[in-house]
C-alpha cells in the first residue's frame, strides 16, 4: 500500500510538473514567434490555424508616403522615390533592382496594409512637462485601428515587416504596443523574418495593391481580460531611476538600444602624395586614381570621369568595377575605432577610450546617453541589432541570444529597461529578451530619447559644445543601419560633475559665454535631462551656426521647436494614468 501511495505521488508530482513546464511554454516567454513554415501552413488552410482560428497577417509599414509601394512591390516607383533622395549611384538605389530580380518584392498574400506611424499604434502625447511623438498609442485608436482592420477578440494576429524594414523593427513596435493593452501571445504572433523570411522560404510574394475584403469588427480593447501596463516605463519613473542612482549602480539594467556609428575607422596612413605617414587628413579621400571635391562631396575616378559617393567609395562594389568593395565592412566583425579621431561621431573620454556615440537620428536639442545607459557595442561585446539577426532579418536562437547578451551582462537577474531613439528599435530588443530568452522584468521607456534628449534647461551660446556633420553615409538599402556620421571639426563634451557642466576633454568648467540657462526649458531643472546625462553635446540651432562650416542649420533634423510645460508640478506620468482609465 505504501508502495502503491508513493508512486501515486510520484505520478501526482510530475503530471504538476509537466502540467508547469506546459504552462511556462505557453507563457509569454515562448511560443509568439513562428515559422515561415507554419505561416503557409495556416494560409493553406484557407487562413486558419489547426484549431480553426482565423489567422489574420498584418504588414507593418513604417511611414504613410507613397503608402502603397514597398507593399505592391513597384519596383519603379521605389528606384523613382529612392534616386530623389539618394540618387541614382546610390547602393540604396542599385538595391531595389536586386531586389525584384530575387522576387523579394511585394507581400505575403493575404495580407493587410498598415502603416505603423498614421494607424493609431503610436501619438503624440504628453507625460506632463512635453508633448512628445511616438508615444504608445491612445486605447480609443487602437480600438479604431483594429475595428478597420476588421480584427475580432477571437483572432489570431500574425505581424510582419516589409523588406525596407530589416529585423522587423516596425512588427516589433506593434506587437509591444498589442501586448501592452492585453493581448496574449497566444494570439499575437510575429512571423520569423517577415516579408524576408517568408519569401526566402520560396514561398511567393504578391505583387500589386490587392487586399482582401474587410468588414469592419466592432472590437474593443475591453474585451480583453488584462492589461500589460508594467512593461512601460514613463518619463517620471526614467527620472526617478536616474536621480536614485538605480541605473549607475548596477541596480538595473539600462540598455540604450540605439545603434552606435558603424565600428569603423578612416585610417590616416598615409600623405597625399602617397608616402607612409599621417597629414591629418583620412586616406578615403586621398583614393589614388581619384579626385574627391570637398563641396560636392563627390569622387571622381581619373580614368573614364565616373562619378561616386562616399557610400560608394567604402561600401559599394560599384566604385570598383564589380568587385569586392574598396573597404570590407561588417558591424559586426570590424575592430573598435581607435581614439580619438575626429573625423567620426565618437567620445573620447580617459574612461571609454572606444565609446561610439550612439547618434539620434530624430529631433532633438543634444546628444549623449542617459546616465548610467549601457551601450549596444563596446571593445568587449557587441550586441547590436546584426549581431542578434542575420541577414535574413530572421532572430539568432535563444542559446545564442543568452550567450550574445550574457557577455554584455544581460542575464535576467537584475530588471532591464530599455530606450532608443522612438522605442521601435528597442521593441526588437524588448522582443529578443522577453520573448525569445524569456527574461520577465523587461520594460521600455517609451518616450526614448526624442523625449528626453529634448527637455534641456541649457542652450550653446558658441559652437563648442554643438555637433557638426559633414555628411551621414549608408552602406547598403534597405537598411536603417549601421550608418557612419562625418564630423567636420572636433566634437568636445560635456559631463554633469554634480553641480556644473564640465568639458570632458579639457576637464575645465563650461563658461556661461559657451553654455547658458535656457532651453526649451527656461532653466528649470526640475525635468532637465541635460544634467541627468552623460557624454552631452547639443544639435545645431540657428543662432550659433556658423554659415562658414559645411552644414548649415536644418529646421528638420536640428534643434526643434518643441512644445514645453516647465512649471508642471505632477509626477509626469500622465499617459499610464490616462491608460489605466481607459477601455473598461
Amino acid at each position: 500500500m505504501r508502495i502503491v501511495l508513493q508512486s501515486f505521488r510520484l505520478a501526482v508530482f510530475c503530471i504538476a510538473l509537466f502540467v508547469t513546464l506546459a504552462a511556462y511554454a505557453g507563457s509569454a516567454s515562448a511560443g509568439s514567434l513562428i515559422e515561415p513554415a507554419q505561416l503557409k501552413q495556416w494560409i493553406d488552410h484557407g487562413y486558419r490555424t489547426e484549431k480553426g482560428e482565423r489567422v489574420v497577417i498584418i504588414n507593418v509599414v513604417p511611414n504613410p508616403s507613397d503608402r502603397f509601394s514597398w507593399f505592391a512591390g513597384d519596383a519603379a516607383k521605389l528606384q523613382e522615390m529612392v534616386k530623389a533622395r539618394f540618387g541614382d549611384r546610390s547602393p540604396q538605389y542599385l538595391l531595389i533592382g536586386q531586389l525584384d530580380r530575387r522576387h523579394e518584392l511585394g507581400h505575403i498574400p493575404g495580407s493587410l496594409y498598415f502603416t505603423a506611424h498614421a494607424g493609431g499604434e503610436v501619438a503624440d502625447r504628453s507625460e506632463g512637462p512635453m508633448v512628445t511623438e511616438h508615444e504608445v498609442g491612445i486605447g480609443a485608436r487602437i480600438n479604431a485601428m483594429l475595428q478597420k482592420l476588421g480584427v475580432t477578440k477571437d483572432d489570431l494576429l500574425v505581424l510582419a515587416s516589409p523588406q525596407q524594414n530589416p529585423w522587423m523593427v516596425c512588427a516589433p513596435r506593434l506587437w509591444w504596443t498589442l501586448y501592452y493593452w492585453g493581448f496574449s501571445p497566444d494570439k499575437l504572433k510575429l512571423l520569423d523574418g517577415s516579408t524576408k523570411g517568408y519569401a526566402d522560404a520560396g514561398y511567393p510574394l504578391e505583387k500589386g495593391i490587392a487586399q482582401p475584403a474587410v468588414t469592419p469588427s466592432t472590437f474593443s480593447l475591453a474585451q480583453l481580460p488584462t492589461r500589460h501596463f508594467q512593461i512601460r516605463v514613463s518619463l517620471g519613473e526614467m527620472i526617478s531611476l536616474v536621480d536614485s542612482g538605480a541605473t549607475s549602480n548596477g541596480s538595473v539594467y539600462l540598455l540604450d538600444a540605439r545603434q552606435p556609428p558603424a565600428a569603423y575607422y578612416l585610417k590616416d596612413e598615409r600623405t597625399a602624395a602617397g608616402r607612409p605617414g599621417s597629414d591629418g587628413i583620412p586616406d578615403i579621400y586621398q583614393v589614388p586614381g581619384f579626385g574627391y571635391d570637398a563641396k560636392t562631396q563627390l569622387f571622381t575616378r581619373n580614368a573614364d570621369r565616373a562619378v561616386f559617393t562616399l557610400s560608394q567609395m567604402l561600401f559599394a562594389a560599384a566604385a570598383n568595377d564589380g568587385k569586392q568593395p574598396r573597404v570590407p565592412f561588417s558591424m559586426t566583425v570590424n575592430p573598435p575605432v581607435p581614439l580619438p579621431n575626429r573625423w567620426l561621431a565618437m567620445h573620447h573620454t580617459p574612461q571609454n577610450p572606444n565609446f561610439a556615440i550612439p547618434l539620434c537620428v530624430k529631433d532633438s536639442s543634444f546628444e549623449g546617453i542617459i546616465k548610467g545607459a549601457h551601450l549596444t557595442k563596446t571593445p568587449q561585446y557587441n550586441i547590436t541589432v546584426p549581431a542578434l539577426a542575420g541577414p535574413d532579418h530572421r532572430y539568432k536562437s535563444k542559446a545564442e541570444l543568452l550567450k550574445l547578451f550574457a557577455k554584455a551582462g544581460i542575464d535576467g537577474t537584475k530588471p532591464i529597461i530599455l530606450y532608443c531613439n522612438t522605442g521601435a528599435v528597442s521593441a526588437f530588443y524588448f522582443y529578443a529578451l522577453h520573448e525569445i530568452c524569456g527574461f520577465k522584468d523587461v520594460r521600455m521607456y517609451d518616450g526614448s530619447w526624442v523625449e528626453w534628449g529634448n527637455l534641456t534647461a541649457f542652450e550653446p551660446v558658441d559652437t563648442s559644445y554643438v555637433r557638426h556633420d559633414v555628411e551621414m553615409v549608408f552602406p547598403a538599402y534597405p537598411s536603417l543601419i549601421p550608418e557612419v556620421s562625418f564630423f567636420d571639426g572636433r566634437n568636445n563634451y560635456l559631463e554633469w560633475d554634480g553641480n556644473r557642466l564640465v568639458d570632458a576633454v579639457t576637464g575645465r568648467p563650461a563658461s556661461v559665454a559657451q553654455v547658458k540657462p535656457g532651453g526649451d526649458l527656461n532653466g528649470n531643472l526640475r525635468w532637465d535631462t541635460v544634467h541627468r546625462s552623460e557624454h552631452v553635446v547639443f544639435r545645431a540651432s540657428e543662432k550659433v551656426q556658423d554659415p562658414k562650416r559645411y552644414q548649415t542649420y536644418n529646421s528638420d533634423t536640428d534643434w526643434p521647436d518643441e512644445e514645453t510645460t516647465p512649471a508642471y508640478a505632477g509626477t509626469a506620468d500622465k499617459i499610464g494614468r490616462e491608460d489605466a482609465a481607459c477601455c473598461h
